[in-house]
């Protein structure tokens, strides 16, 4: 079982899909040349993302699990933001939208779709948790009103 990746100045390498994950992105690293502690993932053709950085036993789950044989595939790196669930997906695949014109913005819209899950995170959180004491001051602001209408009528 044997698939293609494809990265660098449209280098390509035969990866063989029956090694664990972990083998198969250090191999991937250094022949790419990124750093050891890069995060990297792999894309099909068509955009889907084969999320290999998120497998929970890197060092005992096989590669074939997630990946299909004659298949091709762009290698990616995954950036996490500090401070942020953020994730940015970018190409190691060179000049990627002249091989596949609609990958750069599938790529683009992954980026996205995690930054909008975090930002719907972040607003149900505040949704949740009501701001007591502006409800406070409006309440007393609206009593205040209240009871100076009072007296004026009273008068």
């Amino acid at each position: 079982m044997f698939a293609t990746v494809r990265f660098g100045a449209n280098r390509q390498q035969l990866v063989n899909l029956l090694c664990c994950v972990q083998s198969l992105t250090g191999h991937l690293k250094s022949k790419c040349q990124c750093r050891p502690e890069d995060c990297i993932d792999l894309v099909d053709e068509k955009g889907t993302l084969m999320n290999l950085s998120k497998v929970e036993n890197p060092a005992s789950e096989y590669a074939s699990k997630y990946l299909q044989g004659r298949q091709c595939y762009i290698l990616i790196r995954v950036v996490r933001e500090e401070n942020s669930e953020a994730i940015c997906y970018e190409s190691l695949l060179e000049d990627l939208g002249k091989h596949y014109p609609d990958l750069p913005d599938q790529l683009q819209q992954l980026s996205g779709k995690t930054q909008r899950t975090e930002q719907r995170q972040k607003g149900s959180l505040q949704r949740d948790q009501p701001d007591t004491s502006t409800r406070t001051r409006s309440r007393t602001t609206l009593q205040s009103k209240k009871n100076l209408e009072l007296k004026k009528t009273r008068k």
